[in-house]
């Protein structure tokens, strides 16, 4: 499932990176704002990898600048790095709060959007503590696994 950017938030995001570009005294590079376009191509969750072989059908970048950009990309809350799966990195837009629901069996991840559950979340407060953000990993079984298992 690819992510769904409309031309307005790809907009803003674009002005964000190239302001945080700009701070940290770095150059607004094409190549940069060549990896931040094809972000927004890619499916929900991606890797670092994937994200590597799409862009370089298109152009000539070398991974260490995909991998740099993509750190740049997390450092100024435009992507989010999860662990979905292992020790394997996982990317996503910060904007869109969900639940993860991964199966222990076949590592499907599943999205889940409740609002009540970011609404109880959003009203926690932490002693000398301010939370950027709230990643919720849940670990299960998914239906299909559950069937099989159960035929077996």
């Amino acid at each position: 499932m690819k992510a769904k950017v409309d031309s307005e938030i790809k907009e803003h995001l674009r002005g964000r990176f190239a302001e945080f570009i700009k701070s940290k005294r770095m150059r607004q590079t094409p190549e940069r704002f060549a990896i931040l376009d094809k972000v927004f191509e890619q499916r929900v969750h991606f890797d670092i990898d994937e994200l590597y072989r799409d862009i370089e059908s298109e152009y000539r970048v070398c991974r260490a600048t995909v991998y740099n950009t993509v750190e740049l990309l997390c450092e100024c809350n435009i992507l989010r790095k999860h662990y979905l799966n292992e020790n394997q990195a996982a990317y996503e837009l910060s904007d869109d709060r969900h639940l993860h629901l991964i199966c222990l069996n076949c590592g499907k991840v599943r999205e889940v959007r409740d609002e009540g559950f970011n609404e109880c979340f959003e009203k926690m407060k932490f002693r000398q503590f301010k939370a950027s953000f709230i990643s919720t990993n849940i670990y299960g079984l998914c239906s299909s696994c559950t069937r099989k298992m159960k035929k077996e």
